[in-house]
């Protein structure tokens, strides 16, 4: 019977006659969606695959504005007179135009509305005040979802900060989070006066910052979506944290791997509980439709703390959906496309969550976002097209073919599709996505807290094929003018 229900939401998406939009610097976070409804659209602003993929429109007009954030490059897009003139023919069709975003903000709200474009989304005022850490805290809080023994407080000095850790039994270590930002940012880990004066101007400028226990972790990934009919989980990940040789950034989200024995089965069950309390309470509050959520496993007792909520797709929407759960059931983003379709769904959240539960890791899935380290701005002189790779014999990347489908690595360990995102003659600089590695092979060991020889392996030949240079002084004029390529995490950069 649930098999047949499955089937029923497929057809549904493949005969529906609408456009979908998803308006984004690239297709990552939704790479796949275009396999599963024919009228999906990626508008991108990064060239990631040469000119060849029939599903990414790129504007014919380019830029040299120096964007400071994805919602710029968004703007831009859908200010482009080419995109404006796709957009104006399907509307000319009398189909309907529905347009989705990783981040957006009021002006984009209104340019939508100009464009005749449907925002499948939530309000942005109602998404920027979840998105508040300290708001996050508040929601758990609410619904007895614990976070790791914290205070919520402004910050004057290292002393003061001290004394907050003292009376509320924090111990030294502490981890202190801004309300806003990446949180690879906006983490700032603090183990003596040292620590505390690299951050004390970012920390004192907040009214309120979340003041945290330092505890022996590892993080895990889980999305979801808040619907009438209750709230749809998927598969749990762990998550890829800090690893120096893909991040800059301590506390930096750097990848993700799905396996069913990944985590205890209680721990599953748990996090599971814990993410339909949380994506009930956001629909109370208003919020419909996809999020995620990271949490913390304490290593010495497994008990599982809410780490960060994200409102909106994410960095880890691509796995999810292209995981063999939801390749082999529906993905996880149907629900949130028929909540804003108004459409009845034919599956309730405790068959498909069950389902999830039992068989979300089934497989091995994993991706490494692979970022650039140094420190100063370099030219691009080489880097892989996007494609199918595997490793040779020298443990060098070989190119098995040019594609932009990541479902053609075929399941197989040996192999990897890799998304470019800066290609040659760009400029990169400290933290720039290179590129993304999405594999069939496990990345980690000890728990999580190591990387393993086979992601390694495959670090190094990534960062082997991608080949920067100083700068000449004539590229360090131009460089003033650089545009540079929008961080693919969903958190808020």
């Amino acid at each position: 019977m649930i098999n047949k229900k499955f089937d029923d939401l497929k057809y549904f998406f493949k005969k529906n006659n609408e456009n979908f939009y998803f308006i984004s610097p690239t297709n990552f976070n939704l790479i796949d969606m275009h396999n599963w409804i024919p009228k999906w659209k990626n508008i991108s602003y990064i060239d990631c695959f040469d000119s060849k993929s029939k599903y990414t429109v790129l504007p014919i007009e380019e830029s040299n504005r120096n964007f400071s954030s994805i919602e710029e490059i968004n703007e831009f897009l859908l200010a482009n007179l080419d995109i404006q003139q796709l957009l104006k023919t399907n509307s000319q069709k009398n189909l309907k135009s529905n347009a989705l975003f990783l981040f957006f903000n009021k002006n984009i709200e209104s340019l939508c509305s100009k464009l005749n474009l449907n925002l499948f989304l939530p309000p942005h005022s109602l998404v920027k005040n979840i998105d508040n850490k300290i708001v996050t805290t508040e929601i758990g809080n609410s619904v007895g979802v614990d976070s790791v023994a914290n205070v919520l407080a402004n910050v004057e000095s290292y002393n003061h900060l001290k004394q907050l850790a003292s009376e509320n039994n924090l111990g030294d270590k502490l981890v202190v989070q801004a309300p806003f930002g990446d949180s690879g940012k906006t983490t700032y880990f603090i183990n003596n006066e040292d620590d505390y004066k690299k951050y004390s101007i970012k920390i004192e400028s907040e009214s309120k910052v979340k003041i945290m226990k330092f505890i022996n972790c590892v993080g895990g990934a889980i999305e979801a979506s808040a619907t009438s009919q209750g709230t749809f989980v998927g598969p749990l990940l762990g998550e890829l944290i800090g690893f120096s040789e893909i991040t800059p950034y301590k506390g930096g989200w750097c990848g993700n791997e799905l396996y069913q024995d990944q985590f205890a089965s209680d721990v599953r069950t748990q996090v599971h509980q814990k993410t339909e309390l949380i994506g009930n309470a956001l629909y109370k509050r208003g919020y419909r439709g996809y999020f995620e959520v990271d949490y913390l496993i304490d290593l010495d007792d497994n008990t599982v703390y809410l780490g960060e909520l994200n409102p909106r797709i994410t960095g880890i929407t691509a796995m999810t959906n292209l995981s063999p759960f939801c390749q082999s059931t529906i993905p996880l983003f149907f629900f949130h496309l028929l909540e804003y379709l108004n459409e009845k769904i034919l599956i309730l959240p405790t068959e498909f969550n069950q389902l999830s539960l039992q068989n979300g890791g089934a497989g091995i899935t994993s991706q490494l976002i692979i970022k650039s380290t140094h420190s100063e701005l370099r030219k691009v002189e080489s880097s892989p097209v996007t494609g199918i790779y595997k490793l040779n014999t020298f443990n060098e990347l070989e190119l098995i073919k040019e594609s932009s489908e990541p479902s053609e690595r075929a399941g197989s360990e040996d192999y990897g599709f890799l998304l470019r995102i800066i290609k040659e003659n760009e400029f990169s600089y400290k933290g720039a996505d290179r590129m993304i590695l999405i594999l069939n092979s496990k990345l980690t060991s000890d728990r999580g807290t190591k990387l393993n020889e086979n992601a390694r392996k495959w670090i190094t030949a990534a960062n082997n094929a991608f080949k920067t240079r100083e700068l000449t002084k004539e590229e360090m004029i131009l460089s003033k003018m650089y545009t540079s390529p929008a961080s693919t995490k969903g958190s808020s950069s």
